[in-house]
């Protein structure tokens, strides 16, 4: 089935913002003693929920505490991140290039409607997306399919017309089990490790119009 449309993870795929997002917890984990090594933070962290992690370190954790920490940790990384702001290589051209293609493009993060906001906003790429989908809008987070099963149903297309592009093995298999094509970038995890997910993985968004068309040359 043709692909009709593409539907973008935020973070570590439209930024590499993955780097800030760990000082960020890393600081505020010091911050609420919540137990968290550096050498241990990338498998804690990425590709997780916040809620995850606070639940893992302090498993009684109130709802709304989860939500205040969560919304203060996010605070920190927006402004840890801001001075050094800037979208993953070859992301615009790579927005231009669906565009004139006709392709229907959405973004379905398990981030906080701010940080999408902040992402969208500050890189001026928001007028791109068809749809924007955030945390809260599915039932289940990502590894679950419920927020790429809405992205297509938002977008007016079933899911094995979309292409979903992740850095996570978490939304990897999220966008596997909701039947679309999938490929993975290593931005964050290794080529084996997305590999093992997935058959199409690439090393940079440039990769990806030679594989939605063939003979289309990658963006410079």
């Amino acid at each position: 089935m043709n692909m009709k449309a593409v539907i973008f993870d935020m973070d570590g795929v439209m930024l590499n913002n993955n780097p800030w997002h760990l000082e960020a917890w890393l600081e505020y984990a010091r911050f609420r003693n919540i137990p968290l090594r550096r050498e241990e933070a990338e498998d804690r962290v990425f590709g997780r929920t916040n809620r995850e992690i606070i639940l893992e370190a302090f498993p009684e954790t109130p709802e709304a505490t989860i939500r205040s920490w969560s919304q203060e940790k996010e605070a920190l990384y927006r402004k840890l991140y801001l001075p050094d702001f800037t979208l993953a290589a070859g992301l615009e051209s790579l927005l231009h290039f669906l565009r004139s293609g006709g392709f229907k493009l959405a973004v379905a993060s398990n981030a906080p409607r701010e940080n999408v906001d902040f992402a969208l906003d500050t890189g001026g790429i928001r007028s791109f997306f068809d749809a924007v989908l955030f945390e809260g809008m599915a039932n289940r987070p990502k590894p679950f399919p419920d927020i790429y099963l809405l992205a297509a149903s938002m977008l007016g297309f079933n899911p094995e017309e979309c292409l979903v592009i992740e850095d996570s093995p978490a939304g990897i298999k999220a966008g596997v089990s909701a039947g679309c094509r999938v490929v993975g970038i290593t931005s964050t995890f290794s080529r084996v490790k997305l590999q093992s997910l997935t058959a199409e993985v690439v090393d940079s968004l440039t990769e990806l119009p030679s594989i939605i068309n063939p003979e289309t040359k990658p963006v410079g």
